[in-house]
């Protein structure tokens, strides 16, 4: 059988995209000229008014929120660098019958990996999977970058790596922390690997 001819995918772009992405396209230019290298974040409740309004969910909502407060973003390491030090966070509250704790710290030389534990409370059995749309806000005298670092879980617990950058200050208290809803929408879910085959230790 030969090589059959590749198909150009017909484009449908037309007039009515180009007007209404010309329009997100100014109003994007707008906004950053009106906040000058500032950062504006929406309350809670604003996001909550929207995501009701335009049928959208909070995490998304708060990821492209945060995109457009993105400015000249360093480029963050690829590796952390060299291990220096573990520093202890140990920072725990308990939303919606969940219980989140900031663990820890490793200390690198180029960022901080920053630990985090979630795990119901409640006495009934998890049948579901928990899956954490999250992403850690950390506030300082520097200006902070975070991005997920790789998470996993199961039965009613999950765990979350974050990469900071800089690297957090040796005295913890120096900074606020936090968790705020975050998703990208175009995120694509992990790939699921199946163990099923029966193993024989000798």
């Amino acid at each position: 059988m030969g090589w059959g001819e590749m198909q150009l995918i017909p484009n449908e772009y037309n007039d009515e995209f180009r007007s209404i992405d010309e329009t997100i396209l100014r109003l994007l230019n707008e906004r950053k000229l009106l906040a000058n290298g500032k950062r504006y974040f929406p309350t809670k409740e604003i996001m909550e008014e929207w995501a009701t309004s335009y049928e959208l969910d909070i995490p998304t909502i708060s990821w492209l929120m945060h995109s457009l407060n993105e400015r000249s973003q360093p480029k963050m390491p690829n590796e952390p660098g060299e291990l220096l030090s573990v520093l202890p966070i140990m920072k725990k509250t308990v939303v919606d019958g969940f219980e989140y704790s900031l663990t820890h710290a490793m200390q690198h030389k180029n960022a901080s990996i920053v630990f985090l534990e979630i795990e119901q409370v409640q006495g009934e059995e998890m049948n579901g999977h928990v899956r954490p749309q999250l992403l850690l806000e950390v506030k300082g005298n520097q200006e902070y970058y975070v991005r997920r670092n790789g998470s996993h879980g199961g039965g009613g617990q999950a765990q979350v790596r974050f990469m900071v950058t800089p690297p957090l200050p040796n005295n913890i208290n120096e900074c606020s922390l936090g968790l705020i809803p975050y998703a990208a929408p175009m995120e694509y879910p992990p790939k699921e690997i199946i163990l099923d085959q029966e193993v024989v230790f000798e």
